[in-house]
């Protein structure tokens, strides 16, 4: 759960920021409590406590009977990180930033955060704030991974600037980038295998098709049942998008028959993510189908939710925390070295649960 921040807290990052961009000149005194207080419209304790708290920090020093002046201090190596991720509300979201957050208050860096909502008109609003704010490294989710994104310019402009980017979770597959994931197409891979280890060959797929995880999943999944010599049955596969079909609509009374259909024709099916288990298995009560024992399934990301359904979910972890702690390292290490390269791939872990029968 995230607090509202106090408002000396508020004030002393308005200072810190304004020395950052000059408005304070180094070296040089900044205006008094009388002054200060006027300016950012608080009472002079809340200003003698911001100021307390930046000269604990290093970034103003108090001379007595002189003023205060803008210091160089920690700031000189402090950082501030720009984090654009796409939603606020799932779980993958919260540890990925709680290992981030780790990291950058180990080091006293500075983050600006925003989101996208998964929307490419609000990245690109955001991509445009980040660079006015002046970041120094950014890490960022992308928008719509799988298409092509009118945004690339703004990030070959960090590039320019050289201000490092790396993405979390997901890249853009054509955009020569820095990136830390889980390895999709190993994932696929490692719960289509499990599947047919437990004796299913009927085995169906919902994809999301405007995110490169869901291509890569794709991937995975064709190339497994092609290596042990199984049939893709494209009617056996769902694609779907959060803003053209989300899992609610997707699994709505009015697609049942469809949904019933398709199902009708496999043993076990292999879902985008936990979300989408989750809403199948409330829809296959409603279509009398019994999972496992009718229906088995796996699916990604390992989220709380996946425990807390009946029958529990089988599926392939997401390590969102040491995600989020290694984006963050590799930031601050792509600002002191440039020419390092980070493309990280987590080996999946496939986490056995009871959605899966075995039927031979």
């Amino acid at each position: 759960m995230f607090h509202k921040t106090p408002k000396y807290l508020e004030v002393a990052e308005q200072i810190r920021q304004e020395i950052k961009n000059g408005t304070f000149v180094l070296g040089k005194r900044i205006s008094g409590e009388h002054d200060l207080s006027k300016k950012y419209n608080v009472s002079r304790h809340t200003i003698r406590a911001a100021i307390s708290v930046l000269e604990k920090d290093g970034d103003v020093i108090r001379k007595k009977g002189s003023g205060t002046y803008a210091s160089s201090g920690s700031y000189a190596t402090r950082k501030n990180i720009g984090v654009l991720l796409a939603f606020a509300d799932d779980y993958i979201f919260h540890e990925t930033m709680s290992g981030i957050e780790q990291v950058l208050a180990a080091g006293n860096h500075l983050f600006t955060f925003a989101l996208t909502h998964n929307r490419i008109h609000v990245e690109r609003g955001q991509l445009l704030s980040m660079l006015t704010a002046k970041v120094d490294g950014l890490i960022v989710e992308a928008t719509k991974s799988a298409l092509a994104s009118p945004n690339f310019e703004f990030y070959r402009e960090f590039a320019s600037r050289a201000i490092p980017v790396i993405f979390v979770n997901t890249y853009y597959p054509s955009l020569e980038c820095n990136y830390i994931v889980n390895d999709d197409i190993e994932g696929a891979r490692k719960a289509t295998r499990y599947l047919i280890s437990q004796g299913h060959r009927k085995i169906g797929g919902i994809f999301k098709y405007d995110a490169s995880q869901g291509d890569l999943r794709y991937e995975g999944f064709v190339n497994t049942l092609y290596e042990q010599d199984l049939i893709l049955d494209d009617n056996l596969i769902i694609w779907y998008s959060d803003h053209n079909c989300d899992p609610v609509k997707l699994f709505s009374d009015e697609q049942l028959p469809m949904l019933a259909e398709k199902l009708a024709g496999c043993t076990a099916i292999l879902c985008y993510n936990d979300k989408i288990a989750n809403e199948l298995l409330k829809a296959s009560k409603k279509m009398k189908i019994r999972i496992p024992e009718d229906l088995s399934l796996v699916s990604f990301d390992n989220v709380r939710l996946a425990t807390e359904t009946e029958p529990q979910i089988t599926t392939i972890d997401h390590p969102s925390r040491e995600i989020g702690k290694l984006a963050a390292e590799s930031v601050l290490e792509l600002i002191e070295n440039p020419n390092h390269t980070v493309r990280h791939l987590f080996a999946p872990q496939l986490v056995i649960r009871d959605s899966v029968r075995n039927i031979l």
